[in-house]
């Protein structure tokens, strides 16, 4: 093989170096852009110097408004109705015992029609009805004297009359009638007192309804305030809910409500607002208004739940649901 000549052995390492450096650059690039993209996806944090100013990155919170308008939108979907509420009787009554004794008598039953002034309980409280018959013999006694004093004042008026008693007599005589008097009008009180704790004895129906619950049993001492029995006219059922403030304007006294109770099918019971707050409930921003609900036929249940719509509530607040 001939000898290499000077000048082809310079451009041999002429091609050499520049292939070495071509490829050195190459993987500082590759290098360069691996880095470039570690520090793209962990942002370094480094420590603010004394007096630097730190600056607090945007946070993209589209995806967060997102969720939330579509969270909104369902509950809004899910809510169709106006309000809604449990149905209570518009008057109850819990009846409890006045006295301390037995209970003698204890016939309503739960469920079972009752009249106003019905006796529903009876208590047996022996000192009681002794105390009565004692206020009674004590009124007797004083009206006995009462006459007596009567009789004798009469016999000295007439001896005033023609100077047989002096007027010092005669007044002596007036002072004991109304003595006897004063005595029979404190009888005749302690007597009334006695008869009403005889009246307690008996619990009766304060309006005509049905029997609710039974919390005592016939035969058993009670206390003075133990409960024994409640009772609810169903006639007519009350709803007390919240409306929500842009119905404000359709929820007056006499507005209709279409509702619906849970458990007795799609069917609608049209009712009335009856009463109105004054101003808005400073927790819910809600109006709490009261709709009466006719239930002359008894065929809805007091404490069933129920959900209702304004009728002709979005004509009158300018805009629908």
């Amino acid at each position: 093989m001939p000898p290499h000549s000077p000048a082809l052995t310079r451009r041999t390492a002429r091609v050499r170096a520049t292939a070495l450096l071509l490829l050195l650059g190459g993987t500082m690039a590759a290098c360069n852009s691996t880095g470039a993209d570690q520090t793209n996806a962990v942002p370094r944090q480094p420590a603010p110097d004394q007096g630097a100013v730190v600056s607090t990155p945007i946070v993209d919170t589209v995806a967060a408004d997102t969720a939330l308008a579509h969270a909104t939108d369902t509950a809004r979907a899910a809510s169709a109705f106006d309000l809604s509420g449990t149905l209570e009787p518009q008057a109850r009554a819990l009846l409890r015992a006045e006295l301390s004794g037995a209970l003698r008598t204890l016939a309503a039953k739960v469920g079972e029609p009752v009249r106003a002034g019905a006796v529903l309980a009876t208590l047996e409280v022996p000192a009681v009805r002794a105390a009565l018959a004692a206020a009674e013999a004590q009124v007797q006694a004083q009206q006995v004297s009462l006459q007596q004093v009567q009789r004798e004042r009469a016999r000295v008026a007439g001896l005033l009359a023609v100077g047989g008693v002096s007027r010092a007599e005669m007044d002596e005589w007036d002072a004991r009638v109304q003595a006897t008097e004063a005595a029979l009008q404190a009888a005749q009180a302690q007597r009334a007192s006695a008869q009403g704790d005889v009246a307690r004895l008996t619990v009766r129906a304060p309006f005509s309804g049905v029997v609710e619950r039974r919390m005592a049993t016939q035969g058993s001492m009670v206390q003075a305030g133990d409960e024994l029995l409640s009772i609810i006219d169903p006639g007519t059922l009350e709803l007390d809910a919240g409306v929500p403030a842009t119905l404000a304007r359709a929820a007056r006294p006499g507005a209709r409500v279409a509702l619906r109770v849970a458990g007795w099918g799609d069917s609608t019971v049209t009712a009335r607002i009856v009463r109105v707050a004054p101003a808005l409930d400073p927790v819910t921003r809600q109006l709490r208004v009261t709709v009466r609900v006719p239930n002359g036929a008894g065929r809805l249940p007091a404490g069933a739940w129920a959900e209702g719509t304004l009728l002709g509530g979005s004509a009158a607040t300018g805009g629908g649901r």
